[in-house]
């Protein structure tokens, strides 16, 4: 029995000079972590991988962004939200389908921006209004912000030239850019949406903004930058009817 006794302390000692305590824990506790965090954000419709936001961090950005667009000010629980991820395969797989192969090698340049993927997030106010984001997935930068509540026709308006100046205003105060950084390389006017200016960055010639104006107040609407302008300014020209 002593010998028997001794070969089982000799064997415990053993797995604890060795450093075996997996035999003792089979799973580790960083696998533990992970499963508690998706029991405690059970009520978060999306399961995040790596350096990617959380998605209630996404919404208080874009709650963020209503107030600093358009001056909107919307609490939690004035909104409702939708929230979609669009992961890097999926963006290769929009950029492979819809950019023109000119446009290519900026579109594959543009998305090492983005290496976590987009984040596609609608908010919808209790007065229902609606506004639809893209958010990069791992900072949380808007790419895109519009508000596509105005439906009117151009036909009915007496304007719709968006002086030049409130673009620049616009560029300089929201997003720190400097006119004299862009050229304009298109103005779009759709029959029955809206007139939407393309801007080109003249230091590496790509297209980095467009800019939607709302025809009815002479004011910018929205506008979508880097990957999501290229994105954007193809699906107009694809989908729109553009004069």
């Amino acid at each position: 029995m002593n010998k028997l006794a001794c070969l089982f302390l000799a064997f415990a000692l053993l797995l604890l000079m060795t450093g075996c305590g997996s035999l003792m824990n089979p799973i580790p506790k960083n696998v533990v972590m992970v499963k508690k965090i998706e029991e405690d954000n059970k009520n978060d419709a999306i399961s995040m991988p790596r350096g990617v936001l959380a998605v209630e961090s996404t919404k208080s950005l874009g709650l963020n962004a209503l107030g600093k667009y358009f001056g909107v000010r919307l609490s939690a629980d004035q909104a409702q939200f939708e929230v979609r991820v669009v992961d890097i395969n999926a963006l290769k797989g929009l950029v492979e389908q819809n950019i023109e192969p000119d446009e290519r090698k900026d579109a594959e340049a543009m998305l090492k921006e983005v290496p976590e993927g987009l984040f596609y997030l609608t908010i919808t106010s209790s007065s229902n209004h609606r506004y639809e984001l893209v958010l990069n997935a791992g900072t949380g930068e808007v790419l895109k912000i519009s508000n596509p509540n105005q439906a009117n026709r151009l036909s009915d308006l007496k304007t719709f030239e968006l002086d030049s100046s409130t673009i620049d205003k616009f560029l300089q105060e929201k997003q720190g850019v400097k006119s004299e950084e862009l050229e304009q390389i298109e103005k779009l006017i759709f029959e029955n949406r809206e007139v939407t200016y393309v801007y080109r960055n003249l230091k590496d010639d790509r297209v980095r903004y467009v800019i939607e104006e709302d025809i009815t107040q002479n004011k910018i609407k929205g506008f979508s930058k880097d990957i999501m302008a290229l994105l954007t300014w193809t699906a107009k020209l694809k989908n729109g009817y553009p004069k």
